[in-house]
């Protein structure tokens, strides 16, 4: 197996395992503020946005982005919206089978893009029903540093009413 379908594995195992058990409102608020102190201890500037059901419930962008990280955003949420997987996990699989999303699956990249950092919300027993999405660093930093929040996120000793893993 090479080096990239182990990544691809271990992207689709991400996906599996990254999964809240309700998700709402303040559930929003308190993951995007943890994805902003993520950033913050690494010492790195992104936008963050956050959607449930096509609603926007959690922007925020740091000092040293710019409107153009909407933007990327915008265009990662469409790729997560039309695959059901991650930004990156599409991007690294569309280059490896050496296809373009243009060109292969007739979406325009002014509205699609292959890149790192956009993330489905998923909750267990109800599917994907939204977004979880970075930009402002190159595409792994913003997939890795997303998959990390998330992670310590979801393995806080938390009640289940905040989003948790839960028990």
């Amino acid at each position: 197996m090479t080096q990239l379908a182990e990544r691809l594995l271990a992207m689709e195992e991400e996906e599996r395992e990254l999964q809240f058990d309700r998700f709402d409102n303040e559930t929003a608020l308190e993951l995007g503020l943890a994805i902003i102190g993520e950033a913050k201890r690494a010492g790195k500037s992104i936008t963050v946005e956050i959607y449930r059901e096509g609603q926007r419930l959690f922007a925020h962008a740091m000092a040293g982005t710019s409107a153009e990280n909407e933007n990327w955003i915008r265009r990662k949420n469409n790729v997560v919206n039309h695959f059901g997987q991650s930004s990156w996990r599409v991007a690294l699989r569309v280059r490896e089978d050496g296809q373009s999303l243009e060109a292969d699956y007739g979406l325009p990249l002014a509205d699609y893009v292959g890149a790192g950092g956009g993330f489905p919300l998923i909750v267990r027993g109800e599917g994907q029903l939204g977004t979880i999405t970075v930009s402002g660093l190159p595409d792994q930093e913003d997939h890795d540093l997303l998959i990390a929040a998330l992670r310590a996120f979801l393995n806080r000793d938390a009640e289940p009413s905040r989003g948790g893993a839960g028990a």
